[in-house]
């Protein structure tokens, strides 16, 4: 919930500095609102802001996921993360999240609002199954943009906690990319996009 409301306070924020400055504004029937390409940057935009805000929260999610049996709660998970890694453990990580964000929150946005303005010009009002599908096809889209990064992002955060095993390192996300991609295939990169479409 912090992260979503984060990111539609900085993406309206974003959207009326943008439309005060005349920056990025649409032409012809959609003239007064912003083009789908600066939708993109302010959805970005908002996506970052969010992630950086509440990335601890999602390690200590997924300490208390992988470690049920040694992390109970979220002081054992935080205690846990600080003795392998300090307090850098609990940004783990964070640049490919950054990295995923821009496109994932912004294609999110411009896809929806995109879809539903061209919806308004063509059909008429937005019903609420119009909306729902709406929704349903920028979290979709949003997804499938950022779905190998999260894949990268998810293995760097585990690669500090598993540092005693012989385990793949990743030094970075484009490292990790090339590595996935070259040694295990480019498939991989997508595993599991199906149900997370589903769960967003």
């Amino acid at each position: 919930a912090p992260s979503r409301g984060t990111q539609f306070l900085v993406y309206e924020f974003v959207k009326r500095k943008m439309l005060l400055a005349g920056v990025g504004l649409a032409v012809g029937a959609s003239a007064g609102s912003l083009h789908a390409g600066a939708r993109l940057f302010a959805g970005g935009v908002a996506g970052m802001i969010a992630a950086a805000i509440v990335y601890p929260l999602e390690v200590v999610k997924t300490m208390l996921t992988l470690y049920p049996d040694r992390c109970q709660s979220i002081p054992d998970a935080l205690a846990m993360v600080y003795r392998s890694s300090g307090i850098g453990g609990l940004y783990r990580g964070l640049g490919p999240t950054l990295v995923a964000m821009f496109p994932y929150v912004g294609v999110e946005f411009m896809v929806y609002e995109t879809l539903k303005k061209r919806w308004e010009l063509y059909i008429g009002p937005v019903g609420t199954m119009a909306l729902l599908l709406l929704g349903a096809a920028g979290g979709a889209a949003a997804q499938a943009s950022a779905h190998p990064l999260d894949v990268i992002r998810r293995r760097m955060q585990m690669q500090s906690m598993n540092s005693e095993k012989s385990e793949k390192k990743y030094s970075n996300m484009f490292a990790g990319l090339y590595s996935v991609a070259k040694n295990e295939g480019v498939h991989v990169l997508f595993k599991g996009l199906g149900p997370a479409c589903f769960e967003k």
